[in-house]
């Protein structure tokens, strides 16, 4: 049997297939100055391994590689003639690494083994999907990440003026164990930042389901994630692997701000099934007098993209008690 491990690594993933000791690796690899996605899609069988479909993550651009190790190139056609096996990888074929939008898929499959998983990332709608599937003695593992620096104008504002900016993100997504659950794991790890501010929870802190008595359940170890600071104020309407919803207060001084944005998931997958297919997404609350312009030029502008009611945004300011206080520093952060 094989173990697959992911972890957050830096501004991206490192994703890890371990297969018969040979230690398979893919890193993030910022493909452009002030903005990139990255996507990796990665499926094996026993010790018998796979490949994997990456963006971003091995160099600038489109990999597709062999997951033994060395990531040399995936070669379908070697894994029929020796082993039976079916090998698929598909994806986003730049190289220059530049895209604005990625996705990425592998398979592996020799029945009864066979393994799937899908990622992609998207600037300009600011979701991510993932989806990882295994049976029996093969394993998927998958990651999407986008990362953006935005600009912020605040009109009248000066050096000292103080404005508060309501910054969201979710994903929600399924679980379905093996019915062999003694021989089964998945695992789920996320993080999310703006500018100073972060929220992350990976490795031993993420979401975990492994056989008994360890995990039981698909859930956190944690009730209340303690991997996030630099906001304002913040709250979670939901907290669970499969329902995630985070709201934040970000505070800005000044009348102008540069703001890397980061948001990143990742899962891993043995005899079990993990759908989080374009769930992932990312708001940025409506402030009268503000604007933004972002480094790729597209985050967000998708028509009918992901921004917060106002009625929602003033819920949750009233709730921090923030309302009185932003007025006093000259505007709200709720446009009516």
């Amino acid at each position: 049997m094989f173990t697959l491990r992911n972890a957050v690594v830096g501004r991206g993933f490192r994703a890890a297939l371990m297969l018969g000791g040979t230690l398979a690796t893919f890193g993030a690899s910022a493909a452009h100055a002030g903005y990139y996605v990255e996507t990796v899609a990665n499926t094996g069988r026993g010790y018998d391994r796979g490949c994997a479909a990456t963006y971003n993550s091995i160099g600038k651009g489109a990999a597709f590689v062999n997951n033994a190790g060395g990531n040399g190139p995936c070669v379908p056609a070697d894994f029929l003639s020796s082993q039976g096996a079916v090998v698929t990888v598909t994806g986003s074929t730049d190289t220059t690494g530049t895209l604005t939008a990625a996705h990425d898929a592998s398979s592996v499959v020799r029945l009864p083994d066979a393994a799937y998983a899908t990622a992609s990332a998207d600037l300009k709608t600011a979701k991510l999907g993932l989806t990882a599937s295994a049976v029996n003695f093969s394993t998927a593992n998958s990651s999407s990440e986008l990362n953006d620096t935005l600009h912020f104008a605040i009109a009248g504002a000066t050096a000292n003026t103080v404005t508060f900016i309501p910054v969201s993100f979710a994903f929600s997504g399924s679980f379905v164990p093996g019915a062999d659950t003694s021989h089964s794991s998945a695992e789920l790890g996320w993080g999310f930042s703006f500018g100073n501010a972060t929220a992350y929870e990976y490795g031993d802190y993420g979401a975990g389901y492994y056989s008994p008595p360890n995990y039981p359940t698909f859930a956190f170890p944690e009730v209340t994630p303690s991997r996030v600071g630099g906001w304002q104020s913040y709250s979670f309407a939901s907290y669970t692997p499969t329902d995630t919803r985070f709201s934040g207060v970000y505070a800005i001084t000044g009348a102008t701000a540069d703001i890397p944005i980061d948001f990143r998931l990742s899962l891993n997958a043995y005899n079990t099934a993990l759908d989080y297919s374009h769930t992932g997404s990312v708001s940025i609350g409506h402030v009268a007098g503000v604007s933004f312009t972002s480094d790729s030029g597209v985050f967000l502008t998708a028509a009918g993209g992901a921004v917060p009611e106002p009625a929602s945004w003033a819920l949750m300011l009233a709730g921090f008690g923030l309302v009185g206080t932003m007025a006093r520093q000259r505007r709200t952060a709720v446009v009516a």
